[in-house]
Parts: structure tokens; sequence; C-alpha cells
């Protein structure tokens, strides 16, 4: 199983001197289990993606065809779904992409995402794209099976709600767990769901002083994420491998620092950077 990060922050793409060292663009993660290519997310990540495997995979060229992902959507907030747009090989002939992301009652993802591809939002509609483009809305628990991987989903804590996603293949697992809010109290069916993973990739966003408002006296409790320290202890309840903190909010220093005292909790941990490679 490879992984790769191409966008790492969380709400809003934050380009600048800043965050050069970990990134500015919104969640992306490429995942490939052999040939089957898996796609946590559509943030702003996802173009730099469709423009690399364009290359990869097609010889510096969309014009072939023959690309076939799919893409998970942990919800559909506009940090996760507001690089679809731009992903060349979705405007491509031959290629095809299924679309993955919690059923609600009164929304589908195929609804949301057709509405974010019309005006006055965006130029071009959605239907207008050449490639195969198929939705499929899921259920917390439920488990996909594409060629030799398995997926399994599970509810996570996060206002409107948000798909947290374990991916099962060649006997390796990787947990992907973004936008939600670690608490204790109530953690137990997450900890089974994380348990034993060889890789967490989970939300990171706050420091615990952030979180309680006393950066600011803007209390983030009930925002749906959660604080570097609600992630390790996490990881060291379910015994994963290696952690990842990810969908930061905070300047490279600050996620630096979150890092260096994540590490003296659970020492195999690592704060996603966009490059980040990782084989399982």
């Amino acid at each position: 199983m490879r992984i790769k990060f191409w966008g790492v922050h969380g709400s809003l793409p934050r380009p600048g001197k800043s965050t050069l060292r970990y990134g500015g663009n919104t969640p992306c993660v490429e995942v490939w289990t052999g040939g089957t290519l898996l796609v946590f997310d559509s943030g702003t990540g996802i173009r730099d993606l469709g423009d690399d495997l364009c290359k990869r995979l097609q010889g510096d060229s969309c014009r072939k065809a023959g690309i076939r992902g799919h893409i998970f959507l942990s919800h559909l907030h506009w940090d996760h779904v507001q690089g679809f747009p731009f992903f060349a090989p979705a405007y491509m002939p031959g290629n095809e992409f299924h679309l993955y992301a919690g059923r609600s009652l009164d929304e589908t993802i195929s609804k949301l995402m057709h509405e974010q591809m019309s005006e006055p939002n965006f130029p071009l509609c959605l239907d207008s794209l050449a490639a195969s483009i198929q939705f499929h809305d899921l259920e917390p628990g439920q488990r996909i099976r594409i060629d030799n991987t398995e997926v399994l989903t599970h509810s996570m804590n996060h206002p409107g709600g948000s798909l947290g996603y374990r991916v099962f293949a060649d006997g390796k697992s990787l947990v992907y767990a973004s936008d939600t809010e670690y608490e204790a109290a109530a953690a137990g069916p997450t900890i089974e769901f994380v348990r034993g993973a060889d890789v967490l990739i989970h939300d990171s966003m706050f420091t615990p002083e952030q979180y309680s408002g006393l950066v600011d006296d803007c209390p983030r409790e009930s925002w749906g994420h959660s604080t570097w320290e609600g992630a390790v202890e996490l990881a060291n309840a379910a015994g994963v491998g290696h952690l990842i903190l990810f969908h930061h909010g905070n300047d490279d220093d600050v996620v630096q620092e979150i890092e260096r005292k994540a590490r003296q909790r659970f020492a195999h941990t690592t704060a996603a950077y966009e490059g980040l490679e990782l084989e399982i």
C-alpha cells in the first residue's frame, strides 16, 4: 500500500510563507493498493494530484484514456470538495471515477457536487465532464469491495456528519479520520474501528490551548476537530503503528512544535506535509 499526501491543511487553502514547510492545500491523500487507485478527499490538493496522474499514467498528457479511480469524501464541506472542479483527469474521455460520501436524509453526493459546479458558482457544469463519473452514497459501517481492496466506513464526530475510512489490502490497513473531534468518553467504537491499524491519519487541527479558548477567548469545542493530544490518545488506545497528524490549522512553526510534543507521547508520529510518501 503506497500513500502520498497532496493536501494537508484544513478549513481553507493557505498558500504563503507561513505554510511552506507543510503546505497550504486542503485535504487530499492518494493511496495505491496494487493497481487500485483510492483518493481520500478532493480539497485543493487534488489539482496537483490530477496533473501528476496525467504525467505518470498517460505520458505527459490526459488525452489518452485509462485512469480509473475511487474518490472517498469524508464529508462535503468546501475544503474537502473544492478541488474537484480542477481535477484534470475528470475532463478526459475514457477515464472513470467513482465518488463516495455519506448519505444524509435530504442531500446526496450527486446533488451537492452538481450544485458546486453550476452557475453562478462555476462556469462548467458537472455533467459536461468527459470522464465517466459515478456516485455512491454510503452508510456508517458499510464495507465496500474494490478489486482486492476492502474499505470500511465509520461515523465520525463532526457537525453535519463525517465518515472515516479503513482500507484493508495485502494484510495491511490504513485509517483515514479527517474532520473528527476526539472525545474520550465516547471513543469506544472509534477505538475499535482504528485498533491495530498500520497507519492512522487523524485530525489534529488545534492545540489544547486553542481548543479550550485560552489563546483568544474563543473555545473551539464542538467545532468537530481534534487536538494533537486527542489524536495521540486514540493512537495509544488503539495500538496503531504510525500516527499521521493531519488537517492542520496552524502556521508551520506551530505544527512543528505540535509534532515535537506528540512524539513525546507517541514516538512514531509524523505531521503530514505535502509530498510525504509512505509505504506499508
